[in-house]
């Protein structure tokens, strides 16, 4: 088992605080004023991370779902193809925000939806790699990611185990360093089809370190992960749950990031070990009532 991810301002592991990623993904909007003052907010969180999508729409979504009508209040477009053309982010813009958020002591970075944007996000020598859950099954995709000898975070939402063996399988033949995240993948997630204990079915059957992408309403619920020894959590992150845009009305807004934050730490310093010892705060009593 791979006990630890090293990155360059921490490290991922069953040992450490929760790996907490703002997931901010589409929720800019377009606009980098808005992507600026996402990351701004998650550094006041005291997130780890921040983590964005990059899609070469041409490539990454069939061209029948590009030309159909996409008209309601959250499309920034007549037609699907023109609402996620106003969503993307240049490879300039993505530059000068991994830098802003490197700035704040933020890891930056984001999810490549195919193989061209996966070449781009290269060019930005991001430390680490994301494979989303729709992406599990695309082998060629999995394959080329995992050939870049980078540490790789890999959910796993709308997943059977055989298809989350055949890309383990791949990411351990390039002797990847990886993280599984248990993720359910409806939008928002019921509490009661989360699942959390197949956390630990995940780590027993493939030996690695285990998070949970969450996609639930509820910023209550996602720190509890860590009493399972999740090591990571990542989610959808927004100003304000009521903007414009698919995925705001499911994402957190900065107090319940920073709510997530806060009480993945206290949870995780009140896990402690698999052993039953005094504690050193309990030898005063023990000497009062005791006398020992």
């Amino acid at each position: 088992m791979v006990k630890e991810i090293k990155l360059s301002n921490f490290t991922i592991s069953e040992d450490n605080y929760p790996f907490i990623i703002a997931e901010i993904g589409n929720n800019h909007n377009g606009d980098m004023k808005i992507a600026k003052k996402l990351i701004d907010e998650a550094q006041k969180c005291n997130a780890s991370a921040v983590k964005f999508q990059t899609k070469d729409i041409e490539t990454a979504f069939p061209q029948e779902l590009l030309n159909k009508n996409y008209e309601g209040p959250n499309s920034f477009g007549k037609t699907y193809r023109e609402h996620k053309q106003v969503l993307e982010l240049s490879l300039e813009k993505l530059a000068e925000l991994k830098k802003y958020s490197e700035d704040r002591n933020l890891i930056f970075f984001s999810t490549p939806f195919d193989l061209k944007s996966l070449d781009n996000l290269e060019k930005l020598d991001q430390e680490i790699y994301k494979i989303s859950s729709f992406h599990v099954t695309d082998l060629k995709l999995v394959e080329a990611i995992a050939n870049k000898k980078k540490p790789v975070i890999m959910s796993t939402g709308m997943s059977t185990i055989e298809e989350i063996d055949i890309a383990v399988e791949i990411l351990n033949k390039h002797k990847c360093k990886y993280l599984i995240m248990h993720c359910v993948s409806s939008y928002p997630t019921d509490p009661k089809d989360l699942n959390l204990r197949a956390i630990n079915v995940l780590r027993k059957r493939y030996d690695c370190l285990v998070g949970y992408s969450g996609h639930e309403v509820s910023p209550n619920i996602a720190p509890s992960v860590v009493m399972y020894n999740a090591c990571a959590i990542e989610r959808h992150f927004t100003l304000d749950r009521a903007m414009k845009g698919p995925d705001h009305a499911l994402s957190l807004e900065p107090t319940g990031l920073n709510l997530l934050v806060t009480r993945s730490k206290t949870l995780f310093d009140a896990k402690g070990k698999e052993e039953k010892s005094v504690q050193e705060s309990e030898l005063k009593a023990r000497k009062k009532f005791r006398g020992y």
